[in-house]
C-alpha cells in the first residue's frame, strides 16, 4: 500500500513541475504565489510555528508584520517550485544568466579559499531558492557534492537525487557523510551542508540562534577541523525582478586548534551567525515553518 501511495504521489508532483515548466514565468509565478497564499490560510499548523519562530527572533515586531512576512515565506517557496521546474532541458540554459554573483561579496571569495589545494566546505541554509544555488554554481563551472536528508517517498527521492546531480553536481545522503565527505574534501571537491534545522539532542550542540539556543550539528565544524579546509558561508537571496537572484559568499573561514567539544561548539556558534546575518537581512525568505527550536536543553519545546 506504502509503495502505491508513493507512487501515485511521485506522479502527481511530476505532472506538477512538468505543467508548471511549460508556463511562462509571467504566470508560472503569480500560480504559485497563489496556490502558496492558499496553503497559508489552510496550514494552520505550520503557520502557527511559523509565527512562534518569527516572536523568538523578532519579539519587537508587531503581529501584522510577523503574518505578512511568514506569507511572503510561504510565497518564496513557491517561486522556488518555479525555478525547480526550469532546472532540466532548455531552461537550465538561462540559470547563469538569471544567478549572478554578489560584486565584491562573491566568486572572488570563493576562489580565494581554493587556493590550498582542498576542496572548499559550503555553509549555506534554507533561504530562498537554496535548490537553485548549486545547479548555479555548477553552471558557472564548479560543481559540488552537497550533504541531505533523503526523502521518505523513493520514487520521489530517485526524481529529485537525479535533478540535484544533474550539471556535475552530486548528492550525498546525511547518514554516515562525514567520513565520505572528508575523503572528497581531501580529493579537491568541495562540499555543502544546510545547518540551519533542529537535530536531536544526541547529534547536536547547543549555540545561540536567532535570540534562542538552538541544538545544531557540529558536522560542518568537525569537517573542517578535520580536513583543514576553509569554510565558506554562501546563500542565494532574490533581487527585486522576479525570477532573478544574487549568490552571496562571505570570506573564507579557517578553523585552527584541536578540534575538541568546546571548539566545535564555538566554530558552530560562529556559523550560526551568518546564518542569522542573511535571515535579519531577508527575513521572508527563511523557512519559518520548521521547528527549529524543537530541542532545548531542557526539555520544553516552545511548540
Amino acid at each position: 500500500m506504502k509503495k502505491l501511495l508513493d507512487s501515485f504521489v511521485y506522479l502527481k508532483v511530476r505532472l506538477f513541475f512538468a505543467f508548471l515548466g511549460f508556463l511562462p514565468r509571467v504566470l508560472a509565478h503569480p500560480l504559485c504565489r497563489l496556490i502558496a497564499w492558499l496553503v497559508f490560510q489552510l496550514d494552520g499548523r505550520h503557520r502557527r510555528v511559523g509565527l512562534i519562530n518569527l516572536d523568538i527572533a523578532f519579539p519587537e515586531k508587531s503581529l501584522r508584520w510577523k503574518r505578512r512576512t511568514l506569507l511572503r515565506s510561504f510565497q518564496q517557496l513557491g517561486d522556488q517550485a518555479v525555478e525547480i521546474s526550469r532546472m532540466t532541458g532548455r531552461s537550465a540554459r538561462e540559470i547563469p544568466s538569471r544567478v549572478t554573483y554578489e560584486s565584491g561579496r562573491g566568486l572572488e571569495n570563493y576562489l580565494q579559499a581554493r587556493r590550498d589545494g582542498l576542496g572548499v566546505i559550503f555553509l549555506t541554509a534554507h533561504i530562498s531558492a537554496w535548490e537553485l544555488l548549486p545547479a548555479a554554481h555548477a553552471l558557472h563551472g564548479h560543481p559540488l557534492t552537497f550533504v541531505v536528508r533523503p526523502l521518505d517517498n523513493p520514487p520521489l527521492e530517485r526524481w529529485v537525487s537525479r535533478l540535484r546531480s544533474r550539471h556535475g553536481n552530486r548528492v550525498l545522503p546525511k547518514r554516515r557523510a562525514l567520513g565520505r565527505a572528508l575523503r572528497l574534501i581531501r580529493e579537491g571537491r568541495d562540499v555543502g551542508f544546510l545547518i540551519d534545522q533542529n537535530v536531536q539532542k544526541r547529534d547536536g550542540v547547543f549555540v545561540p540562534f536567532l535570540g534562542r539556543s538552538a541544538c545544531t550539528t557540529p558536522a560542518l565544524a568537525a569537517l573542517a577541523y578535520r580536513s583543514g579546509a576553509a569554510v565558506v558561508p554562501g546563500f542565494i537571496y532574490p533581487l527585486e525582478q522576479v525570477g532573478r537572484y544574487s549568490i552571496r559568499f562571505y570570506p573564507p573561514l579557517c578553523f585552527k586548534g584541536d578540534g575538541n567539544e568546546k571548539d566545535l561548539e564555538r566554530a558552530t556558534a560562529q556559523l550560526n551567525r551568518y546564518i542569522e546575518e542573511m535571515i535579519r537581512e531577508f527575513p521572508e525568505c527563511w523557512l519559518w515553518g520548521h521547528r527549529r527550536f524543537n530541542t532545548q536543553p531542557d526539555g520544553r519545546s516552545p511548540y
